[in-house]
């Protein structure tokens, strides 16, 4: 291992010397955050460096980009839990299941500003400001709307009703509403449905509602972007040009999960799903994966701040890049071809992604063969009879011995054969059971490895090519390293780390 460590300061210091340049954007994940699981992310549009990251149930804050976290709110007295969190200026909005708080300063002196009656009500899912000032809230149960600066709430009874609110957005002085049932758009006679998510109730709107304006799942969230509207939904993203009046399908090629939650947009439109983050290339029409360097598949909520860096809530921490899109959209990683694949030869005495595979799916026991042998030895056994053995005594009594005897014996030997199982065997519709959920966990398996394998090979990278000054920096990486090996480790039996041996 040592020659080996020798070998790449070696091989880093020859490519110093030829003054190669490697841009390589990883995603790096934040520590000092407790909470493992992160449900929001904003960045301050106000002051660089200061960003609010959820958990369910506490609200981080950091004033250095992410170096330190304190935590300035939290739930765990009340037993709710953190929806959605608002910034503006100094003041934070945080929408729970136990109503809205704000503090003037982000940090302390939280006061409730909002709450309903009953449970549903006092569910506060979100928050946003109109440009005529007034504040909507959406709950489980309706929106508000407040007026003044005491604070006193509204409920809208006439359109939204009691619905639950799951979004606000405004495309100027027009409202777009996401509820259970749809989206909701303000107009001068009130509100209109412009959007359906109610499957039950399609055949009622058909007439003003075009086909491309309905689906069966529930939008999660809105954006609006100049003078266009998209929709976040678990059946893809939707988009209107004409203010809500007709609405079109995104182009999703490329897009691995059509389950998005967030949608942000910079240069590019970025899509948060339930199978990694997104951006959309303009010239080529076509989404390209983002979440390469995180370790979750599920991300939630995304957030650029002011120095350009993006941050993004998994279910497994929270990420941040400073990311650069014409690499990543071209897929490249800063050096010529050659010097690529001299890199690359450096992890030669380290099994390849293939072998990893396999060897997984051979610890698990998902292979293919294993659902093969049961339906041969299923039919096999159709050709083997029913075995059954009998054997019958009996006792006698002889009067001129006054004795009893036993005997004689019968012994009895039969066969059965099901000729009908020879057609249709029962056992099949188990077997094809067994045969769908071992595919899935074999699935599973092969994308957690995919993306740990190339989690860690990438991590190697950067820091043969850009090794980190700072020991602090240089010890998180190598046991960053350590960790993906051992899962790595943990998903083949130990086979990975024998091969360095």
């Amino acid at each position: 291992m040592k020659c080996f460590s020798i070998a790449l300061v070696a091989v880093v210091s020859i490519l110093s010397a030829c003054s190669l340049s490697f841009a390589y954007d990883a995603w790096e994940i934040v520590r000092g955050i407790k909470d493992a699981s992160i449900e929001e992310v904003i960045a301050s549009p106000y002051e660089e460096g200061i960003v609010y990251a959820a958990s369910s149930k506490n609200l981080y804050r950091t004033e250095n980009n992410g170096t330190t976290w304190d935590v300035v709110f939290s739930t765990k007295g009340d037993g709710s839990r953190i929806n959605f969190v608002m910034v503006e200026e100094k003041s934070v909005f945080v929408c729970t299941e136990n109503g809205v708080f704000k503090s003037n300063d982000g940090i302390s002196n939280w006061k409730r500003i909002f709450k309903g009656v009953g449970d549903e009500e006092n569910n506060a899912l979100h928050i946003a400001r109109s440009k005529d000032n007034l504040l909507y809230i959406g709950t489980e149960k309706g929106l508000f709307v407040s007026n003044d600066k005491k604070r006193t709430w509204i409920k809208d009874y006439e359109g939204i009703g009691n619905t639950s609110v799951r979004w606000i957005a405004f495309l100027r002085n027009e409202i777009f509403i996401a509820s259970l049932k749809g989206v909701y758009k303000s107009s001068a006679s009130g509100w209109k449905r412009v959007f359906i998510t109610s499957t039950e109730e399609i055949v009622y709107d058909s007439d003003s509602t075009d086909t491309a304006s309905i689906t069966g799942k529930p939008v999660n969230s809105v954006l609006v972007n100049k003078n266009r509207v998209f929709l976040a939904t678990d059946e893809g993203i939707f988009f209107s040009n004409n203010k809500g009046a007709n609405w079109q399908r995104f182009q999703s090629n490329g897009l691995m999960s059509l389950k998005v939650k967030r949608l942000m947009y910079g240069e590019n439109l970025f899509a948060a799903t339930d199978n990694g983050l997104f951006i959309f290339n303009d010239n080529t029409q076509k989404w390209n994966a983002l979440y390469k360097g995180m370790s979750s598949d599920e991300t939630r909520s995304l957030s650029k701040d002011k120095g350009g860096i993006i941050w993004v809530a998994t279910g497994n921490g929270l990420y941040k890049s400073t990311l650069k899109s014409d690499s990543l959209l071209a897929k490249v990683l800063g050096f010529p071809k050659k010097d690529e694949e001299n890199i690359l030869n450096i992890f030669d005495h380290e099994p390849s992604i293939a072998e990893v595979q396999n060897k997984a799916i051979q610890y698990a026991e998902v292979h293919p063969e294993k659902i093969q042998t049961w339906r041969k030895q299923a039919k096999i056994k159709n050709l083997l009879p029913e075995l059954s053995v009998d054997y019958d005594k009996t006792v006698n009594y002889d009067s001129g011995a006054d004795r009893y005897y036993v005997g004689p014996y019968d012994w009895g030997l039969s066969l059965k054969w099901d000729l009908g199982d020879l057609i249709w065997n029962p056992s099949q519709t188990s077997i094809d059971v067994r045969s769908k959920l071992m595919v899935q966990l074999r699935d599973d398996i092969m994308n957690e490895i995919t993306r740990t394998y190339f989690e860690r090979r990438r991590l190697q990278i950067e820091t043969y090519l850009s090794p980190p000054r700072d020991i602090k920096q240089i010890l998180e990486k190598d046991l960053r390293i350590q960790e993906l090996t051992a899962d790595l480790d943990a998903l083949t039996g130990g086979y990975f780390s024998a091969q360095f041996e």
